[in-house]
């Protein structure tokens, strides 16, 4: 028997009468399959290959699999991550950056079936170290992406690109949260993506300046563009600051195609239903020529066009 679990939760409870705090899913520990974990160790060597992860749930019912990667002083990696599911699947990902290290990690979430996809990413981060990450989320389902990011060292920074495609019912809950320890620390978080139909999604995104964290910066922006009659957006920015002398800022941009736009369009021979699969799609596109990766961009390429077929399919039948 399942029970009902709360994740993605706030670092406070601070909408309690919005009932966005933290996102409630059915989740069954007894019948979890354990897929493993695998364990990854970086130097600093010049060269060091890309690391390649393509997780699905094996067919499990439910399913959880465990990622670690220490990246040791001065040491730099790439991480490429394909996470497909048919049933609900867990991914819990753990990652260390050494003083001077950098971590890029690259992630496409994408469940099928109307399946649920959890991910879950902690990254600590030494003196002066780096950490990008870059994720996109697609598919028919549920997305709960859930971020921790420990900027402990002083000067250590965070740069994170959000790109997202709700369709139908699907659901897209991401989280993600910056404690900033260090002194001038640095986070940069921004968020963009569309949805469709009745597409569901909740962006929260918290920046915590700590005490001791003097002199830090954070932001965090997100843009929304709303092609849905019954698509259900909310945008949860949260600045939190024990310390003086350091800089928070958050802003939003949400709204629909507008007449102008829509005109250019038509004036072209572009139909609205085309017009809105070419702006649904430029936002994730732009991601996926960030990973900067062939490979990658093939895997990621390929999901958006289902997604945007299957759109075009349905419209079509109607």
């Amino acid at each position: 028997m399942s029970n009902t679990i709360q994740i993605n939760k706030l670092p406070t409870m601070t909408w309690n009468r919005l009932k966005v705090n933290s996102a409630e899913v059915e989740w069954n520990d007894k019948k979890t399959a354990f897929l493993g974990e695998d364990k990854f160790s970086v130097g600093c060597e010049e060269e060091v290959p890309p690391i390649r992860l393509d997780l699905s749930d094996e067919g499990a019912e439910y399913s959880e699999k465990l990622i670690s990667a220490d990246v040791k002083e001065g040491g730099a990696v790439t991480i490429f991550e394909v996470c497909t599911a048919k049933n609900p699947f867990l991914v819990k990902m753990k990652l260390k950056a050494g003083k001077c290290a950098t971590i890029r990690l690259v992630q496409l979430l994408n469940p099928s079936g109307g399946a649920m996809l959890r991910h879950e990413t902690e990254v600590d981060c030494a003196e002066n170290s780096k950490i990008e990450l870059i994720t996109i989320m697609l598919g028919n389902g549920g997305v709960y992406s859930n971020n921790l990011i420990e900027l402990k060292g002083d000067k250590s920074e965070l740069k994170t690109e959000v790109a997202y495609l709700g369709r139908n019912s699907s659901k897209i809950d991401y989280n993600i949260t910056a404690n900033h320890y260090g002194k001038s620390t640095k986070s940069d978080i921004y968020a963009a993506g569309a949805l469709m139909e009745a597409a569901q999604k909740v962006f929260r995104g918290s920046i915590d300046f700590k005490n001791g964290s003097t002199d830090s910066v954070g932001s965090e922006n997100e843009t929304v563009l709303m092609l849905g009659d019954d698509a259900v957006n909310k945008t949860i920015p949260l600045i939190l600051c024990a310390e003086e002398n350091v800089e928070g800022t958050h802003g939003a941009t949400i709204g629909e195609l507008d007449k102008e736009t829509l005109f250019y369009f038509e004036s072209r021979g572009i139909a609205k239903a085309e017009a809105e699969n070419i702006m649904a799609r430029a936002a994730v596109e732009r991601l996926i020529r960030l990973a900067n990766d062939e490979e990658f961009e093939e895997r990621a390429e390929g999901a958006l066009d289902a997604e945007l077929c299957k759109k075009e399919d349905g419209e079509q039948n109607d």
